[in-house]
C-alpha cells in the first residue's frame, strides 16, 4: 500500500475552474508531497444532497486520503466548517451543512473538529482558504486536534433524503440527481425493487410530475432499444432511470427533490 499523502476535491466550481486551480495550487504549497486528485467538479451548483451522496460514494474508493469537499451555499454564514477523522485514518474536510454526513458515518467517523477561521480571511472562499488548508496539513501529518477544536462526530448535520415507499408492483422515490450522461438516480435500491416484485424484463409506467412514460426494467443499457426508457440499479446499487442513446433526465423533465412512481403494467 502507498504510503504517499493524497488529497481529494470534489466541488460544484465546474471543471476547469479557477477556483479547483486555487485549490489544488493551495495543497501544492503546503503539501507538495501529496498526489491531488479531483473526484468531481461537476456537482450543480449548491446541490448538497447529491454532492454528499458522489462525497460518500467516492471517498471509498480512497479510504486513507484527506477528502476536501466544497458544495457550500452558506459560505461565510454561522454554518460549521469541520475535519473528520475516520476509522481508516482518511480524513473528511468541508462544510457542516449536509455534504459530510453520509460519508462520516460510512467511514466511520471516529473524531471530528471545528475548523479554526483565521481572522481576516475572507468570507465568500473558505475552500480555499480553510478546507483545502485544513485538508493539506491533515495529509501532511499534523494531528486532527491542531486544526481546530473537538465536537461530536455523531452531531454533523445529513442532507434531506425522503424514503422511498414500495408496495406490489410499485416503488415511489424521489430523485436524488443525475449524472453527466442523464441518467436520474432515485433514493431507493435493490431491496425496494425485490419488495415490488420487479424483474428484468417486466414492463412498467414512470409516472413523473410533468410525464407518463412506458419503460423496461434491465440489467444494461442495450436490454432497451435506442430511444426506449430503463429501469436498473446503476453501478452505486442505486435505482435509477436511463435511455439507451439520449438524457433520461431531459426526456422525462426530472429535477431533483421530485417525486416518481414505478408502477408495473399488467
Amino acid at each position: 500500500m502507498s504510503t504517499r499523502p493524497t488529497v481529494t476535491f470534489l466541488t460544484d466550481y465546474g471543471p476547469g475552474s479557477e477556483h479547483v486551480g486555487a485549490l489544488h495550487a493551495v495543497v501544492a504549497v503546503a503539501c507538495p508531497a501529496a498526489d491531488r486528485i479531483d473526484l468531481a467538479h461537476d456537482i450543480s451548483p449548491g446541490d448538497i444532497v447529491w454532492a454528499a451522496i458522489q462525497f460518500d460514494r467516492l471517498t471509498a474508493l480512497l479510504p486513507q486520503a484527506a477528502h476536501c469537499a466544497v458544495v457550500d451555499p452558506g459560505v461565510g454564514t454561522p454554518r460549521r466548517g469541520v475535519a473528520v477523522r475516520t476509522e481508516a485514518g482518511g480524513f473528511l474536510v468541508g462544510p457542516d451543512n449536509g455534504l459530510m454526513g453520509l460519508a462520516a458515518e460510512s467511514r466511520g467517523a471516529t473524531d471530528a473538529v471545528l475548523l479554526d477561521i483565521p481572522h481576516g480571511t475572507p468570507p465568500t472562499f473558505h475552500g480555499r482558504d480553510v478546507f483545502a488548508p485544513a485538508a493539506a496539513a491533515l495529509a501532511g501529518g499534523v494531528g486532527l486536534e491542531e486544526v481546530g477544536d473537538a465536537i461530536d462526530p455523531h452531531s454533523l448535520a445529513w442532507p434531506e433524503l425522503p424514503e422511498p415507499e414500495t408496495g406490489v408492483g410499485r416503488v415511489a422515490a424521489t430523485v436524488a440527481g443525475s449524472d453527466r450522461f442523464g441518467n436520474v438516480g432515485l433514493l431507493a435500491g435493490p431491496s425496494e425493487l425485490r419488495e415490488a416484485g420487479f424483474e428484468a424484463g417486466d414492463a412498467v409506467r414512470i409516472e413523473a410530475p410533468d410525464a407518463i412514460r412506458p419503460a423496461t426494467v434491465g440489467r444494461t443499457f442495450a436490454d432497451v432499444a435506442e430511444g426506449k426508457l430503463m429501469v436498473y440499479i446503476d453501478s452505486h446499487g442505486m435505482l435509477a432511470l436511463a435511455v439507451n442513446g439520449q438524457r433520461a433526465s431531459d426526456v422525462l423533465g426530472m429535477v431533483r427533490g421530485e417525486r416518481v412512481v414505478l408502477e408495473r403494467v399488467g
